[in-house]
């Protein structure tokens, strides 16, 4: 190795030995404890220790008589030990490198420049270039390392551009979109908000309660959500407060409600058409078996531990089909329309009407459309504001603010429904002249 090489090999033991130290003991990483001292005496012995230069280099001396298993040695360490680490680990946008991947990541680098440059001269390399060029197999590993390559840009990019959710929670994307951008990123009260003032005189306590709408399920942003936009145009007068989880129904909104320490002065119900889902078990009727998943072990295998076939096989085999995606709104439509589902909901939300009213507090119902398509779901959202407002409860429809609106931010993403950036921002604009009188 030229004296360049030899630093970056040096370099690499180093620093891969000094981040496994950082690295605390990591049960599914006993590698960490047995790799790096040997790394770092093999670096030490191959650049000290001239007696030992010829063991160190003798493996690689083998493999370079045989240029194709070279190579074939070349893609396994690097293709294989960062597919390890991908599987191991799962490396996305949004979630810093832990000291252990960047030793193993080094560890890799530093196999490489062994396999590559140890004790190697250029007659070495020249007679190595020679001898695949006759070789049959040299076609199939150009073949081989294109795939891995063009496999490994696209998996890469999605893990660093493409974070993000889908409209069922399905994707590998949106599991680590919660894990990077909502799990753990609560208040002290367990709800991704800042954290409650105080009470004070003239404070109007406004509580939101509901689901990924209401919580701002695939928005990075916080403050982008309605809520947060609402508390900045209320002023400080008004503290808006979440109680809401992605994934709640009507079921579980009043326990919630009822167990929030902070007593609101009015209560805005985020309600979608999805919220009626904990009566939708039977498969015959549950939206969500409108969509498949792989049988395979192997398939579902691959499929949950990588993007790029994780993308291809929801993103576009499944989301992209207008019947799965229209079936499961009208299945959601059809069950505010059948009474044998409506009564039940009907029922509860009877009851945080009830509760509500006998508190004092004032309820407002936020109630949201199918975003893009507004007037195929309103058949059901006509039945849910009819209902509230033969309550006397006052009703924001989002069906007209969005009807005719043409933007792609009024979704998170082509393969998500949720509302986005501007469709919060509307329904924000939409609820601050009910709130104010204004």
């Amino acid at each position: 190795m030229n004296r360049v090489i030899a630093a970056l090999w040096a370099l690499a033991a180093v620093l891969a030995a000094l981040a496994g130290i950082q690295a605390p003991p990591l049960p599914d990483h006993p590698w960490l404890v047995a790799a790096l001292p040997v790394m770092v005496g093999v670096m030490l012995a191959g650049l000290f220790v001239p007696p030992a230069r010829a063991v160190i280099a003798w493996p690689v001396r083998g493999l370079r008589r045989r240029p194709s298993l070279l190579w074939l040695a070349l893609l396994v360490v690097i293709f294989g030990g960062l597919g390890a680490w991908v599987v191991t680990d799962q490396p996305t946008n949004g979630r810093a490198l832990l000291p252990h991947e960047y030793a193993w990541l080094l560890l890799l680098l530093w196999l490489t420049l062994y396999l590559l440059c140890y004790d190697l001269d250029a007659d070495q390399a020249r007679a190595m270039g020679a001898q695949l060029g006759r070789s049959r197999l040299a076609g199939v590993l150009v073949t081989l390392t294109t795939l891995l390559l063009l496999f490994s840009v696209v998996e890469a990019y999605l893990r660093v551009f493409y974070i993000t959710t889908d409209g069922y929670g399905f994707t590998a994307m949106n599991y680590h979109w919660y894990k990077n951008f909502y799990w753990g990123h609560y208040n002290s009260l367990g709800y991704r908000d800042y954290e409650p003032k105080p009470d004070a005189p003239g404070l109007t306590r406004v509580a939101v309660v509901g689901d990924s709408f209401a919580m701002g399920h695939g928005i990075n942003n916080l403050d982008d959500t309605f809520a947060q936009i609402l508390e900045r145009d209320l002023g400080e007068n008004y503290d808006v407060n979440l109680v809401a989880q992605s994934g709640w129904d009507t079921d579980v909104h009043l326990a919630y409600l009822e167990n929030f320490p902070l007593r609101p002065d009015i209560v805005i119900l985020s309600y979608y058409l999805n919220d009626i889902d904990y009566l939708l078990q039977d498969p015959a009727v549950n939206p969500d078996s409108h969509f498949t998943f792989p049988q395979n072990p192997a398939l579902y295998w691959v499929v949950l531990n990588f993007f790029a076939p994780n993308y291809l096989y929801y993103n576009l085999l499944q989301f992209t089909s207008p019947t799965r995606t229209a079936n499961h709104l009208l299945d959601l439509v059809n069950a505010h329309l059948n009474d044998a589902y409506w009564g039940p909901q009907a029922e509860r939300l009877g009851q945080i009407v009830d509760w509500t009213a006998a508190r004092g507090m004032r309820l407002i119902v936020l109630l949201w459309p199918y975003v893009t398509q507004p007037d195929v779901s309103q058949p059901a959202t006509a039945r849910v504001k009819a209902f509230f407002e033969g309550r006397g409860v006052t009703v924001v429809d989002m069906t007209d603010v969005l009807r005719g609106q043409d933007s792609p931010q009024l979704v998170v993403n082509r393969f998500d429904a949720h509302p986005g950036v501007l469709a919060h921002r509307l329904a924000a604009e939409a609820l601050l002249p009910v709130i104010t009188g204004g």
